[in-house]
């Protein structure tokens, strides 16, 4: 299909890796190099459904951003003092409609930057990509904590402001990742593209799905249990969910831009 080959090394959130420094050497053979734990650690408002996910996000983030009202569940959490130093942001960004007051001023004397963005024309979750990108020293992927998760049409709104942004130049040598308790999410983009999926405690899961939530796409897989070759998916036709990872890196070849889906295996947290 005519470009150039995305990579995608998703296991740097999971359990087994959260917050250490990825070498070569953690990952399971074949597993490529050049992982990198950078990144920012943006929370949606939306309630928290997985405390333990969300400090072990926020503990290894580079920057952490709240999203207005975000603000507002992770200080009604019921937080240790060590694990409250480990939430405070950096920045709280949006239209601040929906932050209370005494949060705002809480965080405000804890160090954090509160930034109002008044643009009707873009959601809190945009607006606080938006900050990431300006404060960043270098390039690095962002961690959307609940972006899926909550409400079913906040679920389908986060999905279609991670499609919008994906179009824009912010973050253009990071990666954006939404994660709630159950599953990572990103977009593959057009042509070939390399996911590395480790399976095991800590790790992944063998379920994955693979969405067209834009435009209807022809796509080809390797390395999973049913894989398929110039594979016409839309939503209402074709849509490949449920199934089964078989190699530790997976290829799939897109025509367009369609929604990648895998389950963590969080069992040796129990």
């Amino acid at each position: 299909m005519g470009n150039l080959e995305t990579l995608w090394e998703p296991a740097f959130i999971t359990s087994k890796l959260l917050h250490r420094k990825i070498a070569h050497d953690d990952f399971p053979s074949g597993f490529p190099s050049g992982s990198s734990s950078q990144y920012a650690a943006v929370v949606v408002n939306q309630p928290i459904e997985d405390q333990q996910l969300l400090l072990d996000i926020l503990a290894g983030a580079t920057l952490t951003v709240f999203a207005d009202g975000a603000a507002n569940y992770v200080k009604d959490l019921k937080l240790t003092e060590p694990e409250e130093q480990n939430t405070i942001p950096d920045f709280i960004c949006g239209d601040l409609d929906s932050i209370r007051p005494e949060v705002r001023a809480h965080y405000k004397e804890k160090g954090t930057k509160v930034i109002q963005d008044l643009d009707q024309y873009s959601s809190d979750l945009t607006k606080s990509l938006r900050c990431v990108e300006k404060n960043i020293q270098s390039p690095m992927h962002a961690v959307i904590i609940g972006g899926i998760g909550g409400r079913f049409d906040q679920g389908f709104s986060q999905l279609h402001h991670l499609y919008t942004v994906s179009h824009e130049s912010m973050l253009p040598h990071g990666q954006i990742f939404l994660v709630n308790p159950q599953s990572i999410c990103f977009l593959l983009q057009k042509g070939p593209n390399r996911i590395s999926t480790p399976v095991g405690p800590g790790l992944f899961a063998e379920n994955i799905g693979i969405i067209p939530i834009g435009r209807p796409s022809v796509i080809n897989t390797k390395g999973l249990e049913w894989d398929v070759t110039d594979w016409h998916t839309e939503i209402g036709g074709q849509v490949s969910t449920s199934n089964h990872i078989k190699r530790e890196t997976i290829e799939v070849e897109t025509s367009e831009r369609v929604l990648f889906t895998i389950e963590m295996d969080r069992s040796q947290e129990q």
